[in-house]
């Protein structure tokens, strides 16, 4: 999946390269973002819904997730807010800010190069897909209000036996991720320059994937403090799954219990809804890094679209290396912990 993932959206981005010149094309792949993001919680709301067991497991373990869930991502997210302030200087810019900011940083790296006019530089560095409006309170509210309205929807359709479980839970949910992850994809070749970050940022991008474990494995355990049965290291376990649900509760589940591997299930799916639903709320309080971190392992893939649209292309250059990063390391540090569990 990851790798189909990474090609998925690796063939965004030279279209997006060829369009990059295209206003019209750039408003349509923002409108096709937002569509894509509402039908995929749309049919992941179906799913949840068509699923008894899980339904079912919400009044009694679906609290535990949830508050796992909770702390994890809230503890993410005031890290990346600490990381963006001292780190990322364009972490807390507005749109507008932070595209002069930027080329302000382009023109200073080109005067560099002999031959090379500072005003013909303004013009070949500025920043070609952003949008022109600050990001009020009211329109991130709105927003996060539209998509949850969409997986609420999925949800309550899903309880009825009005839809096919194989509908919601094979091709559609597959093939509009895939829409998604190549329209991240073009919205990142919009602006390949984005792809310098890599280099300018060196050693500093590591600092992404590796506060977010650190703020995860300390944040999680807060649910103990309601459920004292809770262990420690369970709740840490179940939040280093960092939104890899699939992985994190089949192992749960074999070396722990099944039980518990269903919180798993259902804190680390909680978690990915929560980034794609509150992203703007988490870019306007938090910083762009928020979205990048609450998404976890699932800011690559899935969490990508959304970071792509509210955080710029720079920050998804950054979510695309985390995600990936963590993506491997899951399965290390759950290993590590279950051992002591």
């Amino acid at each position: 999946m990851m790798i189909i993932a990474i090609l998925t959206i690796l063939a965004g981005m030279p279209v997006g390269f060829l369009f990059r010149k295209s206003t019209a094309t750039q408003v349509f792949v923002g409108h096709a973002l937002n569509f894509s993001v509402w039908i995929l919680l749309f049919i992941l709301g179906i799913g949840l819904g068509l699923d008894s067991t899980l339904m079912g497991q919400l009044d009694s373990l679906g609290l535990q997730a949830l508050l796992i869930s909770l702390f994890a991502t809230l503890g993410t997210i005031m890290g990346g807010g600490v990381l963006g302030r001292y780190a990322f200087p364009d972490a807390f810019l507005s749109n507008q800010e932070a595209r002069e900011w930027e080329e302000r940083e382009c023109i200073n790296r080109e005067e560099k190069k002999q031959g090379i006019a500072p005003e013909l530089v303004k013009n070949d560095c500025t920043p070609k897909n952003s949008d022109s409006e600050k990001q009020s309170k009211l329109s991130a509210l709105k927003d996060s209000l539209i998509v949850l309205t969409f997986f609420i929807g999925g949800i309550l359709l899903g309880a009825y036996p009005m839809i096919p479980m194989e509908w919601a839970m094979g091709n559609a949910a597959a093939w509009t991720l895939y829409i998604l992850l190549f329209l991240a994809g073009m919205s990142v070749g919009f602006d390949l320059q984005a792809f310098r970050i890599l280099r300018e940022l060196k050693g500093k991008i590591l600092l992404v994937p590796f506060v977010t474990v650190v703020c995860t494995l300390l944040a999680s355990p807060l649910a103990c403090l309601i459920f004292p049965d809770l262990r420690i290291i369970d709740a840490m376990a179940v939040g280093i799954g960092l939104g890899y649900y699939s992985l994190s509760s089949t192992m749960i589940s074999q070396e722990i219990s099944p039980a518990l591997g269903s919180v798993a299930l259902l804190a680390n799916m909680i978690r990915e809804i929560l980034t794609l639903v509150l992203a703007p709320l988490m870019v306007r309080y938090f910083g762009r890094l928020g979205p990048v971190m609450a998404g976890g392992a699932t800011s690559n893939d899935s969490s990508l679209p959304v970071i792509a649209k509210y955080c710029g292309e720079r920050y998804a250059i950054i979510a695309i290396f985390s995600g990936v990063f963590l993506t491997l390391i899951v399965p290390l540090l759950l290993s590590f912990l279950l051992y002591f569990a």
